[in-house]
């Protein structure tokens, strides 16, 4: 469950590209090995510490991957296929369209399948993203808005970057898994990014998520991440 704005800025922002001086399209392969203290998916928890694999492979404007949560102490991991198309609309917005399934080990009949579209941009120096997603299986429309903003740290060659993301959920929800499936989620961020080599960057991060809806979780909640990306 994976697949939110935020997340795939973090991803993009730590992934390598590297071109060919002709025409032809620019490749790229990205890796990603993040530890998480809490695995919190569009204000819900679903495990406490969580190892989260990734791979990303970009041709041109397409990409496709796959990214996975593995829980230490849940009895099911969660496998995330994804792949979308992302092109400039002028100098200032860009436009995304992809789609995601969700294949959960261990669990019977609850894997999903989820289209997405969303645009994004740099608008007075903050990088804005509105995105809407729809999952087929469970009937769960969401709606997400997020906002991040880079503060340059020269001292080290780095930088914190601030992130804040809004979201709505409604939907019928997985039977007898959920006893709410209609609310808002809100969180804001930090990272900061270090490069070690050319081609890794070390992240370290915290983010604190709440809902409004104390059946979904009745308390906020703070997570702690760190995670190294290399980019060929």
């Amino acid at each position: 469950m994976k697949k939110t704005a935020i997340a795939l800025a973090a991803l993009a922002a730590s992934s390598f590209a590297f071109a060919q001086e002709s025409t032809a399209p620019s490749y790229s392969l990205s890796l990603d090995n993040t530890i998480a203290s809490e695995y919190i998916f569009r204000g819900k928890e679903f495990g406490d510490v969580t190892f989260h694999p990734s791979i990303e492979l970009g041709y041109g404007d397409f990409y496709a991957g796959v990214w996975a949560a593995l829980p230490e102490n849940a009895a099911v991991d969660e496998i995330d296929y994804y792949a979308g198309y992302g092109f400039a609309l002028n100098d200032t917005w860009s436009l995304d369209v992809g789609a995601t399934y969700y294949y959960y080990s261990g669990a019977a009949n609850t894997s999903t399948f989820e289209p997405y579209v969303g645009i994004s941009g740099d608008v007075a120096g903050l990088s804005v993203s509105f995105y809407g997603y729809y999952d087929l299986q469970i009937d769960d429309l969401t709606l997400q808005a997020g906002v991040g903003y880079s503060l340059p740290l020269e001292a080290i060659g780095s930088s914190i970057d601030f992130s804040a993301t809004l979201g709505y959920v409604n939907g019928d929800g997985f039977e007898n898994a959920f006893v709410v499936d209609d609310y808002f989620y809100y969180g804001v961020g930090a990272s900061i990014p270090y490069a070690l080599t050319d081609a890794a960057t070390l992240t370290v991060g915290v983010s604190y998520t709440d809902v409004n809806e104390n059946l979904i979780n009745n308390g906020a909640e703070l997570t702690a991440t760190v995670g190294i990306a290399i980019g060929f």
